[in-house]
C-alpha cells in the first residue's frame, strides 16, 4: 500500500527542553497505528506538528499529494457561541471548502462595478460550477445527517439546540466524535489524540466499530488498551526522544517490549563477563610478561570490542501496594429497596444488591445513568429517597473521587503526604512518594500546578495510607498513561480488601472485577465475573429474546452499520441495541408493531 504519511528524523525542543531528537516512520494507506509513550513523551505534540498547528525544529515530514487530513484533539474545537447541531453542522474537510469558495464568489458576484464582461462570466461560471459540486457531495443534506449522527450518539432533539458551551465533558467530546465522522467521509487520514476521553463504554465500543470500518488510515494516541488492541495493526512507541515501530496491536508490542529488554540484558551481561574475563587475563600478561607488549597487544583488541550500552528502562511505573485490609463481616454493603429521586427525575429506580467481603464490582453504566450517585448512597453522601443501604460494622470507607476533591490545591505535593501521616521524616515521605512517580523538586509542586494525571497519582498515594479495609473509587484511572493504569490494575488485583470502582477502562474492569453492577435507565443489575463476562451473559439474554419487531415508517440510514433502510422495512432490536435506535423511534421513522 502507497504511503499517505512519512517523517524522517524529526526533531522538536521548547526552549532548552528536548521533546524529541529522532522520530522516523512512515504510514501507509488504510493503516490503522497507534502511538504510545509516556505522559510528557511529545505524542500530542507530533500530532500537533503533523496536521501543521506546530513547526518541527529539523527532519522530513511529508503527508502525500492530494490526502486530506482530519483531526480530533483533546479539547474541542467547537465554536461555543453556536448551537450544537449548528456547531457540528459547520462543513468541514473538502466539503468546507468548497462551501468557502462559494461565500467567497457569491462576496465577488455582488460587488461587480470593477468585473469586465468576461471576469463576470468566468466567476459566474465558477459560481455555478461550486454550487453543483457541493450539491453533488451532499453538502445541502449535511445538516440532516449532522442530526442522524447526533441522534445516534446519543443527543436528543433538546440537545441539539443547546449551546456548545454548556455541554458537560462526555456530550462536547461525543459532539466532537460526530464532527470527525463526518469528516472522515472526505478524510484519508484521521489523527485522533484520545478519542474516547469522557465517554462510556457503549459509545467508546460504537467508535471502535465505527473506526475498524474507516477505509482511511489512522493515527492515534489512546490510553484505552482495549482500543489499541481491537483497532491497530501496528504501534510506534516515543520513548527518550525517540521512536521506534513495533508490528502488531498493543498488547503484541508490549510483549515484544519485554522479550526485547530481556533480550539486550542478557547480551549486556554475557559482555560484560566476557570483559572482565579479558581484563583478568591482561592484568596477569602484564604482571608475568613485565618486559613483553602482549597484554598492550590484547588490550588494544579489547579496546575496539563493540560493546552494548547498559540497558536503561525509562518506564516510569507505579509501584503501589494497598497492603492488607483490616477485618470486617461478611456482608461488607447491602442495599435493599434502594429508590433515588432528584425533584421530578428517578435516578436509581428500586434496586436491591449485596456485597460480601472481598468482592471486586465494577460499576458501569451510560453517563449521566446515576454511577456516582450510587457511590455517595454506599459512602452516605446522599441518602436514599427511600429504601436502606446498610454498612457493615467494622467496614472502613475509603473513598477516591475523580475530582480528587480531598486535595488542597494551595499545599505542596509533600505536605499533603504528611497530613496524613503526621511525624514522618523527609526521607520516607520522599521515598513513598518516588513509588508514584514523584521524585526530586516534584514533591515541592503545589497542588494547584499538577496535572490531571500528577492529581491522580497524589490522591491514590493518600488513599493508600489510609488503611482501608473497603475501597470505594470513581473512576481511578482516567488521567493516567497506560503505564501507570497497569500499576495500578496490579495493586487492586492484590488488594485482600473489598473493592467497588465505577471505571469505563474495561482492561480494569477486566483484569480486577470479580462482578459487575450494571445501572441503566434506573435499573440496577448485578453480573458475575468480570467486564468479558459481562458481555457474554448480554450476548446470550439478546440471543435468547431475539428482541422486538419494528417498522421502518420512513427511510433513513443506521450510522452504527451503514445500512439503509426504507419505508415498509422490518428489523428486530434487543432491549440492549434500543438506544442505538432512540432518535428513529422518537422522530417516527421507526414504528413497534
Amino acid at each position: 500500500m502507497p504511503a499517505v504519511l512519512s517523517l524522517s528524523s524529526v526533531t522538536k525542543s521548547f526552549g532548552n527542553q528536548i521533546v524529541f531528537s529522532d522520530v522516523s516512520f512512515e504510514i501507509s494507506q488504510g493503516e490503522k497505528v497507534g502511538l504510545v509513550g509516556q505522559n510528557g513523551t511529545g505524542k500530542s505534540t507530533l500530532l500537533n506538528i503533523i496536521y501543521g498547528l506546530e513547526n518541527r525544529d529539523s527532519g522530513e515530514l511529508e503527508v502525500m499529494r492530494n490526502v486530506t487530513v482530519g483531526y480530533l484533539t483533546q479539547e474541542s474545537r467547537l465554536d461555543p457561541s453556536k448551537t450544537l447541531l449548528e456547531a457540528v453542522s459547520i462543513p468541514t474537510g473538502q466539503l468546507g471548502s468548497l462551501a468557502k469558495k462559494i461565500v467567497y464568489l457569491e462576496k465577488k458576484l455582488e460587488k461587480t462595478e470593477g468585473l469586465t464582461p468576461e471576469e463576470l462570466e468566468r466567476t459566474s461560471q465558477e459560481y455555478a460550477k461550486a454550487l453543483e459540486d457541493f450539491a453533488s457531495s451532499g453538502g445541502y443534506g449535511h445538516p440532516s445527517k449532522a442530526q442522524g449522527v447526533l441522534e445516534t450518539l446519543g443527543f436528543s432533539k433538546q440537545n441539539l439546540n443547546t449551546n456548545v458551551d454548556v455541554l458537560s465533558g462526555g456530550e462536547r467530546t461525543k459532539a466532537r466524535l460526530a464532527s470527525i465522522i463526518l469528516e472522515a467521509e472526505d478524510t484519508d487520514l484521521l489523527l485522533l489524540d484520545e478519542p474516547t476521553n469522557h465517554l462510556d463504554i457503549e459509545t467508546t465500543e460504537w467508535l471502535e466499530d465505527y473506526l475498524g470500518k474507516y477505509r482511511g488510515a489512522i493515527f492515534t494516541v489512546s490510553h484505552d488498551r482495549y482500543l489499541l488492541d481491537r483497532l491497530v495493526t501496528r504501534v510506534v512507541e516515543l520513548e527518550a526522544g525517540m521512536s521506534k515501530t513495533y508490528t502488531g496491536n498493543y498488547s503484541e508490542y508490549v510483549e515484544k517490549k519485554a522479550r526485547e529488554f530481556e533480550d539486550l540484558q542478557l547480551r549486556y551481561r554475557k559482555q560484560q563477563k566476557e570483559i572482565r574475563r579479558q581484563e583478568e587475563m591482561i592484568e596477569f600478561m602484564h604482571r608475568i610478561y613485565t618486559y613483553k607488549s602482549i597484554h598492550k597487544t590484547q588490550q588494544k583488541k579489547l579496546d575496539r570490542v563493540d560493546r552494548v550500552d547498559k540497558p536503561m528502562d525509562h518506564s516510569k511505573k507505579l509501584d503501589i501496594d494497598f497492603g492488607k485490609a483490616e477485618k470486617s463481616g461478611k456482608d461488607t454493603i447491602e442495599a435493599i429497596g434502594v429508590t433515588k429521586v432528584f425533584g421530578d427525575v428517578s435516578v436509581i429506580g428500586k434496586c436491591s444488591f449485596r456485597i460480601e467481603k472481598e468482592d471486586k464490582v465494577g460499576i458501569i453504566g451510560p453517563n449521566g445513568s446515576g454511577k456516582t450517585t450510587l457511590i455517595k448512597l454506599i459512602t452516605g453522601e446522599e441518602k436514599p429517597t427511600s429504601g436502606q443501604v446498610k454498612v457493615s460494622k467494622g467496614v472502613n470507607i475509603g473513598y477516591y473521587s475523580q475530582e480528587q476533591d480531598g486535595l488542597v490545591r494551595s499545599n505542596t505535593v509533600y505536605t499533603e503526604i504528611l497530613k496524613n501521616k503526621p511525624g514522618a521524616s523527609e526521607q520516607w515521605v520522599r521515598n513513598f512518594l518516588a513509588a508514584f512517580m514523584f521524585r526530586g523538586k516534584d514533591v515541592h509542586k503545589k497542588v494547584f500546578v499538577l496535572s490531571g494525571g500528577e492529581r491522580a497519582r497524589l490522591a491514590l498515594a493518600k488513599l493508600l495510607l489510609s488503611k482501608n479495609n473497603t475501597l470505594i473509587l470513581d473512576e481511578p484511572t482516567n488521567y493516567l498513561d497506560v503505564l501507570a493504569r497497569e500499576g495500578v490494575e496490579k495493586a487492586l488485583g492484590e488488594y485482600a480488601g473489598t473493592l467497588l470502582m465505577v471505571s469505563h477502562d474495561r482492561a480494569l474492569l477486566d483484569s480486577v472485577a470479580t462482578s459487575i453492577l450494571e445501572i441503566r435507565e434506573g435499573a440496577v443489575t448485578h453480573y458475575a465475573g468480570n467486564y468479558s463476562e459481562y458481555r457474554r451473559q448480554k450476548g446470550r439474554a439478546q440471543m435468547k429474546t431475539g428482541g422486538t419487531t419494528y417498522e421502518v415508517m420512513r427511510k433513513f440510514t443506521d450510522w452504527h452499520t451503514g445500512k439503509k433502510y426504507k419505508q415498509g422495512d422490518r428489523l428486530k432490536i434487543t432491549d440492549g441495541d434500543l438506544e442505538k435506535y432512540a432518535w428513529a423511534l422518537e422522530s417516527g421513522a421507526l414504528k413497534k408493531k
